[in-house]
């Protein structure tokens, strides 16, 4: 597959010619003019789901899981394309095989107005958002998650790095249970060795991490405090990972989006900790949802803390 006039979001690598997409919310984009596009493309292990948007339509966007997908324009103009990956890095890697063009591929400008960074467990990663009751590849869609949602409307760049159980240092739900992404965030996806370079410049940081940590943390009372201090101190070491080549950065920790009260603790106490060291620091609670599978938030309410968090950047990044 040829690359060229091809903007590939996300974290991803190459081998043999074919694109390897892990994170949801990962993807191409290209710009073309002609009469259609097909796509050869798969998903391992096992069969995934990405969404075709057009001329970034997001309201129109077309969920697939064809291995080969054509689309046909009903005029030649020129149009703009995105394919982008549904499911999270816990249940696949979409692989981009071949894209064919009857036409022509147009330079395509790969400029975005800013770019972020997100690390984030389930909140971030579109965990059933479709579903009450069943949370499976087929409603996984992290594409309709707040944050995905948020950041295409607003045209930023963005890197997802989302992993469902997991949480910043440690979770009950992972194996061992002291994993957590701070051990794979220089990676292209959870438990991959495949190195991913975060040096690259970045306006906005966003943190929704916590949950599964408490989980943990809760586990063993009479290491409540220790652990407390290493999730504190694995916090700081992934901001400074990203502010020391990005000296004006600013950082984002968000949560709220599950109603879990017995959450807020952790994260309004790090938020302290962590504001005698950055100053471009921010928080920010939602006033979530937990109805849908596994208490999180359902899609109604992911729809409305996308305008909450689209505004939110905006003050952020335009003041």
């Amino acid at each position: 597959m040829d690359f060229k006039n091809i903007k590939i979001n996300g974290r991803y690598f190459i081998k043999n010619q074919e694109l390897h997409l892990f994170n949801c919310g990962s993807g191409i984009a290209f710009k073309m003019k002609g009469k259609s596009f097909t796509l050869l493309i798969d998903s391992v292990p096992s069969n995934g789901y990405y969404y075709v948007i057009i001329d970034r339509n997001y309201q129109n966007k077309v969920k697939c899981n064809e291995k080969r997908y054509k689309y046909s324009f009903k005029d030649d103009n020129a149009h703009l394309v995105d394919i982008v990956k549904v499911n999270e890095a816990n249940n696949n890697a979409l692989v981009i095989k071949d894209l064919k063009v009857d036409g022509e591929l147009l330079e395509y400008d790969h400029r975005y107005d800013k770019r972020v960074m997100v690390y984030g467990d389930s909140t971030a990663a579109g965990f059933g958002i479709l579903s009450h009751d069943v949370a499976s590849i087929h409603t996984s869609d992290g594409v309709r998650d707040f944050i995905y949602h948020a950041l295409y409307e607003l045209n930023y760049d963005m890197d997802i790095f989302s992993a469902s159980g997991y949480g910043l240092a440690f979770s009950i739900y992972t194996r061992p249970q002291y994993l957590g992404v701070y051990d794979y965030f220089n990676k292209v996806a959870i438990c991959k060795s495949e190195p991913w370079d975060i040096n690259q410049k970045i306006d906005l940081l966003i943190v929704s991490l916590g949950t599964n940590d408490e989980s943990y943390i809760e586990d063993d009372l009479n290491k409540k405090e220790e652990r407390i201090n290493e999730f504190k101190q694995k916090y700081k070491a992934l901001i400074e990972a990203h502010v020391k080549n990005n000296l004006d950065l600013k950082i984002l920790m968000i949560y709220g989006t599950l109603k879990e009260e017995n959450v807020y603790y952790l994260i309004e106490e790090t938020y302290v900790y962590l504001k005698q060291s950055f100053n471009n620091l921010y928080i920010h609670k939602f006033n979530g949802n937990n109805t849908a599978v596994s208490h999180h938030a359902y899609i109604t309410a992911h729809e409305k803390m996308a305008g909450e968090l689209k505004e939110l950047i905006n003050n952020l990044l335009n003041k």
